[in-house]
């Protein structure tokens, strides 16, 4: 699946391939930068109100950024726009591409009318009253590693206080490319387009809250290059709907419930009777031909009185021990034939829920989940969980299960669920906005659908259940994650189009699979 999916690239990654794109097809810089601002000023057109020529204002950088600025205002004023250019550099300050564009510019506004440059130094020379319809943001780019400095904080701020419509270039200015922090303060833009691959700070951290839109602008960097330059044995990637809806497990013409099943759902408890009874329905809603909850015995009978359609199996104590030969022996061909295990939904915390955790995932020789009270009981786990795991246990924390979990600098997202998912040798699925999916080769998947809706009781035990049961109709442990939370999110979306967040119940999700399934799959 990642090989269909769009790279996503770090600094020094995007300039590798802006190097090879130049140096190796002899595809010259100031070319990319010409098609990079005639990107630029095309969504420019399309954020103008189309009815009106309103005024443009361009602020620019002296760096790169600056001479997608530059190219985007010409050919801005070539289509009948009115541009006024603000360089906030001494043009004697400006080298390469970016200096070629800017006297090109230059010489343009001379003999046309409607380009106006002025070169400043503070955001009090820019205009206060003066009426115009967009700003295009081509101040600072990728580049930028510290806190926005004087005058450029003033003129972000500038931006900001505006009540017009922003396009910021590239990246945001002030937002850090690769883990999308604001460096001090960071313009927000209503519309980003950025140039040749999605930049990682505009997936994760404060990055969606201030790149608006992103638009990807082929600028003629080949897609061979783009994926080359980042791995593939550590590439990451953004998921997208189709590839998802692609690599959907189908029933054959001759399936049975064993062909697609069984997943064994293995939790419950007095006090959280509910989440495996959640996690069970999404296993099979999502196409798991056989579920099977297995539970403590104390709890069977109330979880039987929930699930009607679905059987339930117990596993009893002898004193301080699990008694798993007679679960076992009672489950018979069901336990013989698991195709998938979810372990942890409702389990709850107590000292002996741990042992039975560590139990049965050495005793399923299948792919598993990992969630909920589970991935607590098993925090301080790291060497069971790599000696056993063989790469095929998915974990699904949420941030706060993830922090206690991982311990180290989270602050990039894409690092540290890589990282993790090296260091205990499992797939991770890391919920959050986004939620970013990582496999122990380095391989990372960002998936960009879902909403604040899903903040609710159950939903995760619902994404336990849904991967559970994409893993046992075949999915590898990697895209099995990748699809579910894609699902998911994507449920998520479709329901508050036409209903409030807020209302939102586990129950919703699950209800609604069906027919996602029947329009996507």
């Amino acid at each position: 699946m990642l090989d269909l999916l769009p790279p996503v690239l770090e600094t020094e990654s995007m300039r590798e391939a802006d190097r090879r794109t130049i140096e190796e097809l002899g595809i010259s810089g100031f070319t990319l930068m010409e098609l990079a601002g005639r990107a630029v000023a095309d969504e420019a057109v399309v954020m103008h109100d189309a009815s009106s020529r309103t005024r443009t204002v361009v602020l620019c950088g002296k760096g790169n950024n600056g001479g997608d600025g530059f190219v985007a205002a010409r050919v801005l004023q070539q289509h009948g726009y009115p541009v006024d250019v603000y360089l906030f550099a001494r043009p004697d300050a400006l080298r390469g591409d970016a200096l070629l564009h800017f006297q090109i510019m230059k010489r343009v506004s001379e003999e046309e009318t409607g380009l106006d440059i002025h070169v400043v130094d503070s955001a009090a020379a820019l205009p206060e009253n003066q009426v115009f319809g967009l700003i295009v943001d081509a101040l600072l780019g990728t580049g930028l590693s510290s806190d926005v400095r004087s005058p450029l904080d003033e003129v972000i701020r500038w931006i900001n206080r505006r009540p017009v419509p922003v396009l910021s270039v590239d990246l945001p200015s002030g937002l850090a490319s690769d883990d999308g922090r604001v460096l001090g303060t960071a313009v927000r833009a209503d519309v980003t387009v950025t140039m040749g691959a999605l930049k990682t700070g505009l997936l994760v951290n404060d990055g969606p809250d201030y790149s608006g839109s992103v638009v990807v602008a082929d600028i003629g960097i080949p897609e061979f290059i783009l994926t080359s330059v980042s791995d593939l044995s550590e590439r990451t990637a953004l998921c997208l709907p189709g590839v998802v809806y692609r690599h959907l497990p189908k029933r054959s013409r001759d399936a049975h419930k064993y062909a697609s099943g069984p997943t064994l759902v293995v939790g419950g408890s007095a006090d959280f009777p509910g989440a495996p009874v959640l996690a069970a329905t999404a296993s099979a809603r999502i196409g798991s031909g056989y579920v099977v909850v297995i539970c403590p015995s104390d709890v069977r009978d109330m979880l039987s009185e929930k699930l009607t359609e679905i059987p339930v199996g117990s596993i009893s104590r002898r004193g301080s021990a699990w008694d798993f030969e007679e679960m076992e022996t009672k489950l018979g061909i069901r336990w013989e034939k698991a195709r998938s295990l979810l372990v942890g939904p409702g389990l709850g915390r107590a000292p002996e829920a741990g042992s039975l955790v560590r139990e049965v995932l050495t005793r399923a020789a299948v792919p598993a989940v990992v969630d909920a009270d589970a991935l607590y009981l098993l925090k301080d786990e790291s060497n069971f969980v790599r000696q056993h795991s063989d790469g095929r246990w998915i974990f699904t924390p949420h941030a706060g299960e993830f922090a206690r979990m991982y311990g180290g600098d989270a602050s990039s997202p894409i690092r540290a669920a890589r990282a993790f998912a090296r260091e205990w040798n499992v797939v991770l699925l890391l919920k959050g906005m986004p939620s970013i999916t990582a496999a122990p080769d380095g391989r990372v998947v960002v998936n960009d659908t879902g909403n604040p809706a899903v903040a609710t009781a159950g939903t995760g035990d619902v994404l336990a259940g849904m991967t559970a049961g994409l893993l046992a109709q075949g999915l590898e442990p990697f895209d099995a994650a990748i699809s579910a939370i894609h699902i998911g999110g994507a449920i998520a979306d479709e329901y508050t189009t036409t209903r409030s967040a807020e209302s939102m119940m586990a129950g919703d999700v699950l209800s609604m699979i069906p027919d996602f399934l029947a329009r996507h799959a």
